[in-house]
């Protein structure tokens, strides 16, 4: 049994609408996708990569265009001598009446889109059984006709998008002596589902939900099982959380902002921050906030609180305007973190005649 070169990916999802993101913030992360396709097939030329294996979402279906299903074949002609073993995922599921059913991919392309099939490679002596996602969410995939063909003596391989408890995966197939691995995909994290089943995660980061590292597995398998997890991700995305309660204006904010971002890449990544602790007296103004800030994509979000001693505001004030504004807002039957909002922007243009944006 001879050994196998492959790239393992999943979940790039080309064409990807990053809502939540300002347009020109998506624009720029669909085109990170593409060069990141690109990286991948130029790694499987340098590395003389035998398979390169895609466990579904390669695209979003709703999104896609000729001219990007264009730029992926070309990448794949890039490396005629790889073949590319393509399982459909969710977000690509549908094969009748779209690309992946009706354009002329290279001959180095073989795409599973629906129920198990195989498809005998003979110069690996490798067999791949391959499924769709739509086919384990319609019924439980048949394993069983595996057990007649590994007594042939090629090498086994699976791919599907799912998991080994999503798929129904049997412990005797785990088990074959001539499972060479089982390449999965969906997970959007590097997951090690067992000694030779592996998802490994988006290559590229799709929102503030993928923290840490995305990227591909390469290495070897056959005789045995050698994987490395090879980082990939243009950038990253990153929450934080930062405590104001020592700044005393929102020149200082900004500049613990900047201190905070500056143990990443603030020019590169993005980030989401949630600002919390007792906010300064005076001038509290997000929109002018973010302006301060020199970082490529920063979205704040307050959950500061005043420092005003509302007790001592209602009693001055009781019989003014001020006072019985607190008094209302206080005894509304909403969220408290809603009323603490409306209390603090209330408060702001009552005292000192602004009203800054949400």
């Amino acid at each position: 049994m001879g050994n196998i070169k492959i790239l393992h990916t999943a979940d790039l999802h080309l064409a990807s609408a990053f809502k939540g993101l300002p347009p020109h913030m998506g624009q720029m992360r669909r085109r990170d996708l593409m060069q990141t396709l690109a990286r991948l097939t130029d790694i499987c030329r340098q590395q003389q990569t035998d398979l390169l294996l895609i466990t579904g979402d390669l695209w979003e279906q709703e999104n896609i265009t000729r001219p990007l299903v264009d730029f992926v074949a070309d990448q794949f002609r890039k490396i005629p001598a790889t073949k590319v073993l393509l399982a459909l995922g969710r977000s690509d599921s549908k094969y009748e009446d779209s690309f992946y059913c009706h354009y002329p991919w290279p001959e180095n392309v073989h795409i599973f889109p629906g129920d198990m099939t195989s498809l005998m490679i003979p110069h690996l002596n490798l067999r791949v059984y391959g499924m769709a996602w739509v086919a384990s969410e319609t019924a439980t995939p048949d394993w069983s006709r595996l057990a007649a063909d590994s007594a042939d003596g090629s090498h086994i391989l699976i791919l599907a998008y799912g998991n080994p408890e999503s798929l129904a995966i049997p412990q005797w197939i785990m088990n074959l002596d001539n499972l060479v691995y089982i390449a999965l995909g969906g997970a959007h994290r590097h997951t090690v589902w067992g000694e030779k089943a592996w998802d490994p995660g988006c290559p590229e980061p799709l929102d503030f939900s993928c923290s840490g590292i995305c990227g591909v597995l390469t290495g070897i398998i056959g005789e045995t099982c050698a994987l490395e997890f090879m980082p990939t991700g243009s950038r990253q995305f990153h929450q934080l959380e930062l405590s104001v309660n020592h700044c005393s204006d929102l020149e200082e904010v900004a500049g613990a902002i900047e201190k905070e971002l500056a143990a990443f890449e603030p020019h590169k990544d993005l980030f989401a921050l949630r600002l919390t602790g007792t906010r300064p007296q005076g001038e509290w103004d997000m929109a002018k906030l973010q302006q301060m800030l020199t970082a490529l994509y920063i979205s704040l979000r307050d959950e500061t609180e005043t420092s005003y001693d509302l007790n001592a505001l209602e009693t001055e004030y009781s019989r003014g305007v001020l006072g019985m504004y607190i008094t209302a807002v206080k005894g509304a039957d909403c969220d408290e973190k809603v009323i603490k909002q409306a209390l603090a922007l209330g408060l702001d243009a009552l005292l000192s005649g602004r009203v800054a944006p949400w």
